[in-house]
C-alpha cells in the first residue's frame, strides 16, 4: 500500500466517525423504558379494598405454590391478571417509588414468564391481558364457562379459549412469578411497618 493510499484510508476513518457521531446526535437521547401499564377497577379481581395491595396479596398467594391454583382457574386467572397489573403499576406509579428497582424488574420478568405459560400473544397490551383474565375469572366464578372461553381465546391468547382455560387449571410453578410477588409483598409489609 502506498503512503498516499494509507493517508486516504485514515482520512476516510475520520469522515466515517464524524458521520456516525452526527447520526447518533440526530437521534437525540434515548427515552427511558416505560413498561406497559393497565388500569384495574376496584373489585375486578373479586375482592375489595386497596386495588394494588389486593393484587399483590392475590398474586403472592397463588404463585407461591402451583397446588393452590390446580383445578381452580378462577384463582389462577385472577392471580395472572394481578401479576400483569402490578408489574406495570409498581414500575410506573409514584406511589410505589420506594419499591426496589430489583423487585420492579423481577415483576416484569415474572409477567413475561406468566404470559409465556398462558400463551399470551407477544406484544399484547397489559390492559387487554388484564381485562381478559379478570373478566374470565368473574365469568368462571358465575358459572359462565362459555363466556370465559371466549375471553380466553383470540386475539389476546395464541390458543383457543379451551386451551387457555386448561392452562389456567394446571399452571406450572413459575419461579420468577413467585419470587417477584413475594418480594413485592415483603416490601409492602416493610413499608407498612415503617409507617406504624
Amino acid at each position: 500500500m502506498t503512503a498516499a493510499a494509507g493517508a486516504h484510508l485514515s482520512d476516510m476513518k475520520y469522515v466515517l466517525a464524524g458521520l456516525l457521531m452526527v447520526g447518533v446526535a440526530a437521534c437525540g437521547p434515548l427515552a427511558p423504558f416505560v413498561p406497559d401499564t393497565a388500569r384495574l377497577a376496584p373489585g375486578a379481581l373479586g375482592s375489595g379494598g386497596d386495588v394494588d395491595v389486593g393484587a399483590v396479596n392475590q398474586a403472592q398467594w397463588a404463585f407461591a405454590d402451583s397446588g393452590r391454583t390446580y383445578g381452580r382457574p378462577v384463582e389462577a386467572a385472577r392471580a395472572a391478571a394481578a401479576l400483569d397489573y402490578i408489574a406495570g403499576e409498581f414500575t410506573t406509579s409514584p406511589r410505589w417509588g420506594q419499591v426496589s428497582a430489583l423487585t420492579k424488574e423481577q415483576l416484569l420478568e415474572g409477567r413475561r414468564e406468566m404470559r409465556a405459560a398462558l400463551g399470551v400473544v407477544p406484544g399484547m397490551s397489559s390492559q387487554r391481558v388484564v381485562d381478559a383474565l379478570a373478566r374470565a375469572g368473574t365469568a368462571l366464578a358465575a358459572g359462565r364457562d362459555d363466556d370465559a372461553r371466549t375471553l380466553l381465546g383470540a386475539p389476546v391468547f395464541t390458543g383457543t379459549g379451551a386451551e387457555t382455560l386448561a392452562r389456567l387449571s394446571n399452571m406450572p410453578y413459575l419461579r420468577m412469578a413467585n419470587v417477584s410477588t413475594m418480594r413485592a409483598g415483603n416490601e409492602l409489609f416493610d413499608s407498612d411497618q415503617d409507617r406504624n
